[in-house]
Parts: structure tokens; sequence; C-alpha cells
């Protein structure tokens, strides 16, 4: 859960200084500049692995529109979702 909760954040802050959320989590790993210019990132070093005996990575579902995001992954019989 750690690690989608960091996910979470890292897209939460995309989101403040882009003014709309990622479309994918790899634009969480580069620098980006907003309309008014201003560099900030990168967000995460790295997407993170999902944990072991899980699926390798998580799934990730947003509407920039609504400015919405899911962020999930399973296994063990067990899944988590955010937020």
């Amino acid at each position: 859960q750690a690690d989608a909760r960091a996910l979470a954040s890292a897209v939460s802050i995309y989101g403040a200084h882009m003014g709309t959320i990622p479309t994918a989590l790899s634009q969480l790993t580069t620098v980006a500049t907003n309309s008014l210019g201003q560099s900030a990132g990168p967000f995460m070093a790295t997407i993170p692995s999902g944990p072991a005996n899980w699926n390798a990575t998580y799934t990730y579902s947003a509407d920039t529109t609504a400015g919405t995001f899911t962020i999930s992954n399973s296994g063990d019989g067990t899944s988590v979702s955010l937020p």
C-alpha cells in the first residue's frame, strides 16, 4: 500500500503543478513544464514494481477532464486500489 500511496501522492503533486493529472504514470519520472514556463520534477525517480507475487506493474486509469484517477494492483488474493 505504501507504493500505491506514493504514486497517488506524486500524481496529485504533478496535477497541482501542471493543472491536469498525468495520462500515464511514466510522466511522473520526467521534468514537466507548466503553462507558466515553470519546470518541476521528476516527481518520482522510478515507478515502483508491484510486490512479490503480485502483478509486476500498477494499473493507472485517469479521467483528466474530471481530474480523477485510480491506481491499483492485486496478488496473493488481495487487491489495493487508491484513492
